[in-house]
């Protein structure tokens, strides 16, 4: 608009100059329109610069607006990210404290596996592995696994295995572009494409790994390895700590000889056997073990022959009793087996199978081979006795009648 009154008023002024060449009157006209051209060119571009300005100034607000809303929406997700690090701190906080009652392993393990999915729960599967110290390998112990029907992997993935024998923690973008694993180790994981895994730590040692996975990539985060770190800390603590209370009970009722339990936890589950048979009739047996001639091994071989052979026999007898059978040191070289749910018949035949096979077996002692037999006396309830004393007495009495006749059998009186 501007540009189209200015053209105006120049076409009109080159007129009037023309045609003042012309009419000298009309110099004066031409030098009145010429002034109004100026004011006119004046006011104009004023009127511009001020449009200019004011399209300046609204872009410089729309902008600031613009950045305010983006400072608002940081803050507003850095908000939303503190709340969730709140919220997962209480978690752990209140998972901490939960682990303090946990009465079994499997128990821990379950609790550890659940508060994982619970705290990384766009994490597909869970798993915890347990170290077997003896062998130096992983055993899984458990997860939710959520995608797959396979079998969790014996030994652990490679990546779990990794983590074990690094003692590090591991994050994984997407397993299938990671340099630090090989192809054939990539193809044996193939259904874990991101994950974070941490090794189960205490004092210097590691007790199992803890891995969260998925088969999408770039599932995981700096925070969420961070909170698996925190979760596997606490589990480990705990779970050293239930392992060193399930030994100390372990050595509390067994023999450290011979690994069978102590007369008096033997005792202890004799009378609760009696209170269930009581309660619901059932049969059970005893079984009583004495070494033949044992003294003869002390004095001609020393205690440590006389050792072996008892850990000989204790090994026989832990092949062969049942998953529910109780066997015990009842002192000296003196065995006691308790045999819930067997009546006189089947107890026989047990006591049968172990004076078998350790008159089979043949110890070395100081290079010398010799031939270990064992007599045992067998008693049932409730034909043999009703009490725990008059039990133990009758299978004493079978006993003594095995050695009498010779040693190297089985009485019962069947």
């Amino acid at each position: 608009m501007t540009a189209a009154i200015l053209s105006g008023l120049s076409a009109l002024i080159v007129l009037y100059f023309a045609l003042a060449l012309k009419e000298p009157w009309l110099m004066a006209q031409v030098m009145s329109y010429g002034l109004l051209y100026l004011v006119m060119v004046s006011f104009l571009y004023d009127l511009q610069q001020r449009a200019n300005d004011k399209r300046l100034l609204k872009e410089r607000l729309e902008e600031d607006v613009h950045m305010v809303k983006e400072d608002l929406s940081k803050s507003f997700d850095l908000e939303k990210a503190l709340d969730r690090r709140i919220e997962r701190f209480l978690d752990l906080h209140q998972f901490a404290e939960t682990l303090k009652g946990v009465p079994t392993v499997p128990e821990l393990v379950r609790r550890v596996v659940d508060e994982t999915h619970s705290l990384i729960s766009h994490a597909e599967e869970c798993v915890l592995y347990l170290l077997d110290e003896a062998n130096q390998r992983l055993e899984p112990a458990g997860s939710d696994r959520a995608f797959s029907m396979e079998p969790l992997d014996e030994y652990g993935s490679p990546f779990d295995q990794w983590v074990m024998r690094r003692s590090r923690p591991l994050i994984i973008e997407d397993a299938l572009n990671d340099f630090r694993f090989s192809t054939v180790q990539k193809e044996s994981a193939r259904t874990l494409r991101s994950l974070c895994a941490c090794p189960l730590m205490t004092e210097n040692k590691v007790l199992g790994v803890l891995r969260a996975s998925s088969r999408a990539p770039r599932a995981f985060s700096s925070d969420d390895l961070h909170v698996l770190d925190i979760i596997a800390s606490l589990a480990a603590v705990t779970l050293r700590n239930r392992l060193l209370y399930d030994r100390m009970e372990e050595l509390a009722i067994r023999d450290s000889l011979t690994g069978l339990y102590l007369n008096r936890y033997f005792k202890q589950r004799l009378a609760e056997e009696l209170v269930r048979s009581d309660l619901n009739p059932t049969h059970f047996s005893l079984i009583l073990l004495d070494v033949d001639h044992f003294k003869q091994y002390n004095d001609e071989f020393g205690h440590s022959a006389g050792d072996l052979v008892l850990k000989s026999i204790a090994k026989t007898i832990q092949r062969q009793l049942g998953a529910s059978d109780i066997g015990a040191r009842y002192g000296g070289e003196e065995f006691v087996l308790l045999l819930p749910n067997r009546d006189k018949k089947s107890a026989m035949g047990l006591a049968e199978s172990i004076r078998a096979e350790v008159g089979a077996s043949r110890l070395v002692l100081r290079r010398i081979e010799r031939e270990v037999t064992v007599s045992l006396g067998v008693a049932s309830y409730p034909e043999d006795g009703k009490t725990d004393e008059s039990l133990l007495k009758t299978a004493d009495a079978y006993l003594y009648e095995a050695k009498n006749q010779g040693r190297d059998r089985v009485c019962g009186n069947t």
